[in-house]
């Protein structure tokens, strides 16, 4: 029997998959740091599988939730030394917890692009900042590491594009088919040369008495230019003629990957010069006491360390200014309480507090160590970051806020505020608001579209998801076919003060057999923009009967208010569009961002009607 297979539309996925972009740089500066840290001569190239990517790998791909998509984020490791892929392969393994290796076979009839794949499993402290709602769409906890060297990494584009992408074609021309792989194999042969080359130099400088060059030839690492102490040098020469195994013969006989194991060991990185290598192959394997004393007395490892960063230097201080990316106020009614009765405000605000507490645990608990599991009055603080909660099951208040450093922009601060509490009526009401702070620029700029960064923290999700919230009325995650008896209801929520959500009215006129037509919406599907946005939005759909009965209440019934989407906004104004509004919009639609390079893919029509819509509402909810 053929397991369910996973489909998920790109709506969907833009929906519960939410991966903010220090996840990837978090592992691309790890990735870095312990390469550097051995001195390799790499470079690292990340990325973020996009959505429109992840629909086309499942709509070809058999997944399911025994197999599951696991190159959610990607790192690319081109090396410049093909003896160094394994090498790369083992520091990979000594930093994060690996699943699998594959390869691309060999054979001595073939050539083709030798590329090591590892998947590996994510950092649960980077897990833990991805949106939750991502491992329920056979999405594994993996990241996807390849290596490769540089030669082969040109090559494989190419082949990617030019061969791979049309097959059928280069079926049909063998000669040229032929004359690609003759290519392939110079290249291969290229990668093997210079290692071979680099070695037998190494030995033809080992005879000739040349320690410096022989060290930088053989082991093919970023070795800084500090010059080998004179005393080492003499060592080194004298030795050479005393005894058979000599220490520069041990030297040349060490394989790098000893080296590499030495380099990782280390707490703190040492600068890589020809002194600190010999000393640690001496810490390691040696054991020679003239070089014991020698290395004691110059402080080697200390000898030539980067102290630029310990220099003092005056730094302006400068305020920070406080940017929201989402804030919300609402009564938190427990009516998706399923399993307890009767639903008392202890049990709600026991819930509502419990969702904070585990969001912060599952956030900050591998930084905070001793936090405690369960839900209690709690606060701790380190360098960059900082938990307090305040709980009380007394008077059913709670006070939260936590804040932590941006790894990836400097000066800028992540912070989320959240309090719970009974107003004068006996609801329980949650306030949030979920943001950052950086240093004010002179050539700060104010942000176009406020709610670019837009995010509601992962508890609010929880609450509105398994306990309920009522904003002016009950919410829903359903498409919502407004009833005639439903009317006065919703006339009370658009004119309730305290109503913090956006209420969307979409009314369309009836078509020939009685079901509403909705063609003038074109692309813009009601069911995926009410799953996008009901945590903080009213979606609403009638009948063009129903729907005049809304309008008439706030004056808005005129001849052509058939066939349009209304938005009340929460301050009491009101937008509408019609069918040419639907059809004459265009949207630069965001894709990415790499530094200051944005990619925006301009869509039209309903499409774009879908984008604008829910940037607006966003933008509201940002800024309201």
């Amino acid at each position: 029997m053929e397991k369910e297979r996973a489909l998920y539309t790109k709506a969907e996925i833009d929906e519960n998959v939410r991966v903010p972009a220090m996840v990837e740089q978090d592992l691309k500066r790890i990735i870095s740091d312990r390469l550097e840290q051995c001195g390799m001569y790499f470079r690292v190239f990340s990325r973020t599988k996009s959505s429109a990517s992840m629909e086309r790998k499942f709509a070809t791909k058999q997944y399911d939730h025994n197999r599951k998509l696991q190159d959610l984020i990607g790192v690319r490791i081109n090396l410049y030394y093909d003896d160094d892929v394994s090498l790369c392969q083992y520091v990979m393994e000594q930093t994060f917890q690996v699943l699998e290796w594959s390869t691309s076979e060999r054979n001595e009839d073939e050539f083709k692009p030798t590329k090591l794949n590892g998947v590996f499993m994510l950092p649960s402290y980077l897990k833990n900042q991805i949106s939750p709602a991502t491992w329920d769409m056979c999405i594994d906890e993996t990241f996807e590491i390849q290596i490769k060297t540089i030669f082969f990494e040109g090559w494989h584009e190419i082949e990617h594009d030019m061969r791979y992408k049309g097959e059928e074609l280069w079926d049909q021309y063998p000669g040229f088919s032929r004359y690609f792989n003759s290519i392939l194999a110079t290249l291969e042969l290229c990668d093997k040369s210079i290692v071979t080359l680099f070695e037998d130099l190494g030995h033809d400088l080992y005879k000739s008495g040349q320690w410096t060059d022989m060290i930088r030839s053989h082991f093919r690492i970023k070795i800084a230019d500090t010059p080998m102490y004179p005393e080492l040098e003499e060592i080194l020469t004298e030795d050479q003629t005393l005894t058979v195994d000599s220490l520069a013969k041990r030297i040349y006989k060490t394989p790098k990957k000893a080296l590499l194991e030495q380099l990782l060991r280390r707490v703190r990185r040492i600068p890589i010069n020809v002194n600190t290598i010999v000393a640690l192959l001496n810490d390691s394997d040696f054991h020679d006491s003239r070089l014991t004393e020698l290395f004691r007395e110059k402080d080697v490892y200390n000898d030539g360390r980067d102290e630029i960063l310990a220099a003092s230097r005056h730094v302006q201080m400068k305020a920070l200014s406080r940017h929201s990316v989402f804030k919300m106020r609402t009564w938190v009614d427990g009516s998706r309480i399923r399993d307890e009765e009767p639903v008392t405000d202890k049990v709600i605000f026991r819930r509502t507090s419990d969702a904070v507490y585990k969001w912060i645990v599952s956030k900050y608990g591998e930084l905070f160590t001793d936090m405690p599991a369960i839900r209690c009055s709690w606060q701790e603080e380190v360098i960059g970051y900082r938990v307090q909660i305040a709980i009380s099951d007394e008077t059913l208040t709670m006070k939260m806020e936590v804040n932590h450093i941006d790894p990836e922009v400097g000066g800028r601060i992540w912070y989320s505020r959240a309090s719970l509490a009974p107003d004068k009526d006996g609801h329980m009401i949650l306030d949030v608001d979920n943001g950052y702070a950086e240093p004010i620029s002179e050539k700060h700029v104010p942000q176009e579209m406020p709610g670019m960064f837009f995010s509601y923290p992962g508890y609010y999700k929880a609450i509105v998801d398994t306990i309920g919230v009522f904003n002016g009325i009950e919410c829903g995650n359903r498409r919502r076919i407004l009833k005639e008896e439903q009317v006065p209801e919703l006339i009370r929520a658009i004119r309730d003060p305290d109503r913090g959500f956006p209420v969307v009215l979409i009314v369309s006129r009836e078509d020939e057999e009685g079901m509403m037509d909705e063609d003038w919406l074109g692309q813009f599907r009601v069911s995926d923009f009410t799953r996008t946005v009901w945590r903080y939005t009213h979606v609403f759909t009638s009948y063009e009967t129903v729907g005049r009965a809304v309008l008439d209440a706030f004056g808005l019934n005129t001849p052509g208010a058939a066939s349009k989407l209304y938005i009340f906004w929460p301050d009491g104004s009101v937008d509408s569009y019609g069918p040419e509004d639907v059809a004459n919009c265009s949207f630069g639609r965001h894709l990415e961002a790499r530094g200051d390079a944005r990619t925006y893919d301009i869509v039209h029509g309903g499409q774009a009607f879908y984008h604008k819509i829910v940037t607006d509402l966003r933008n509201y909810i940002v800024t309201g």
